[in-house]
């Protein structure tokens, strides 16, 4: 250290009496605050225990490590150093009484065994608690915290509900509300041979609404998605989702980033924004194939913009270069969730269709956009999402499909080694 150069905080450790302290002059203490020796900075052999093991042994110099344990030499060794049984973090306290927390964590309970880990499956609530089994969740209080719940949506009517049926989407018949026992799969179009209509199909013999005496003198709209783009025709008594994504319509205008909306948009590309299942995601489209996506919280976080901020920049020629680098970002990340595939297939025994799946949610992907981009039924999507709940289930995982959850397997240890 150069002489010139202040000590003012740096810390020290003598090798007389053990203390440990931090400097707080600019120049170099004389002797130990403690034993007063002045020969506190030279390295003695010395018996010192050790913090992790309790093993004694003769300290040579500070690189030493315990040769019991492995563990490094500590300058808190010989001090009364706490250690937090919840987070791990060690600390110094000021006086000789037992802390009453842990600085990092705010545990009463610092010192006592590490409290079970709990997730609410109902609300996505994380909690700590000494008992195995709680009665009730301390976020939404419900007692039936611990039960595997489905977020389900009618694709007929757009009515949701949790389903709390162990064997998933399948396991449920029909809509608790239109009785629809076709409720997973989005409704059927036809295009009209007459006019070149595209329509929804209701039943065998259905008719064009647009150009058709039987419809006639009825309410008939034009529908176009703003999540997909797709456009159709149907009776104004007809629920309103679209048919090729099956995300239920806007029907009053908003002015924030509600529901879905189109963002910006070119020739070839264009960005689009849903929240879906509570959870804001921005997608990139070209044509009718959904490249890659970004979570809205991430991509705030990233451009340090508000939500009020993206609702002023939506569709405007001002904004329209900013919309391009936005565009640029999401595509050159694109195929970055790929990497996550031969992970869950280790780690959640998934085969790779099903992996491909799990990485595409965590890129941000709902599963109706999952079904366009590999071009299967919703229905199969919403099976795969029934396997990969079990797959977490399985392995110990609490997770609540109702929410997004960034990375849930991060909040468990591996007992394969595959973390």
């Amino acid at each position: 250290m150069n002489e010139n150069e202040s000590w003012n905080g740096r810390k020290l450790y003598c090798y007389m009496c053990g203390h440990f302290w931090t400097v707080r002059n600019d120049k170099p203490p004389r002797t130990c605050p403690r034993c007063r020796s002045s020969r506190y900075n030279t390295p003695i052999k010395r018996e010192h225990k050790c913090t992790y093991c309790g093993n004694v042994w003769t300290l040579g110099s500070i690189t030493d490590k315990c040769p019991k344990c492995g563990h490094a030499f500590s300058m808190f060794s010989d001090s009364k150093v706490c250690h937090c049984n919840q987070c791990d973090h060690e600390w110094l306290p000021r006086t000789d009484k037992v802390p009453e927390r842990c600085p990092k964590c705010d545990s009463h309970n610092w010192n006592d065994k590490k409290l079970n880990q709990i997730m609410c499956r109902r609300c996505g609530f994380v909690w700590r608690n000494k008992v195995d089994n709680p009665k009730k969740c301390p976020n939404c209080f419900s007692t039936k915290w611990n039960e595997m719940t489905f977020k389900l949506q009618c694709k007929r009517c757009g009515h949701k509900w949790m389903s709390t049926n162990p064997d998933g989407s399948k396991g449920v018949k029909v809509c608790p509300v239109c009785k629809s026992p076709n409720w997973n799969e989005p409704p059927k179009t036809l295009r009209c041979s007459n006019c070149g209509t595209v329509y929804i199909h209701q039943k065998k013999g259905s008719q064009c609404p647009n150009c058709s005496e039987k419809h006639k003198g009825l309410a008939v709209k034009n529908y176009h998605c703003e999540f997909c783009h797709a456009e159709w025709t149907s009776l104004s008594t007809n629920s309103p989702i679209c048919p090729n994504c099956g995300i239920p319509l806007n029907l009053l205008p908003t002015f924030a980033l509600e529901g879905s909306a189109t963002l910006w948009m070119n020739d070839t590309v264009k960005l689009s924004y849903t929240d879906l299942y509570d959870y804001g995601c921005i997608y990139l489209w070209h044509g009718d194939y959904p490249v890659a996506s970004i979570g809205l919280e991430t991509f705030l976080k990233g451009t340090r913009l508000t939500v009020s901020d993206i609702t002023i920049r939506a569709l405007s020629i001002e904004y329209d270069e900013f919309w391009g680098e936005v565009a640029d970002y999401i595509y050159k990340h694109r195929d970055e969730y790929r990497e996550n595939i031969p992970y869950f297939m280790k780690r959640l025994g998934l085969c790779e269709e099903d992996a491909e799946v799990l990485a595409l949610h965590f890129m941000g992907f709902c599963p109706e956009v999952i079904a366009i981009r590999l071009q299967r039924p919703i229905k199969d999507i919403r099976e795969v999402f029934d396997r990969i709940m079990k797959a977490y289930s399985d392995n110990g995982i609490v997770v609540n499909d109702s929410i997004f959850t960034e990375d849930p397997i991060a909040l468990y240890e591996s007992t394969d080694g595959c973390l």
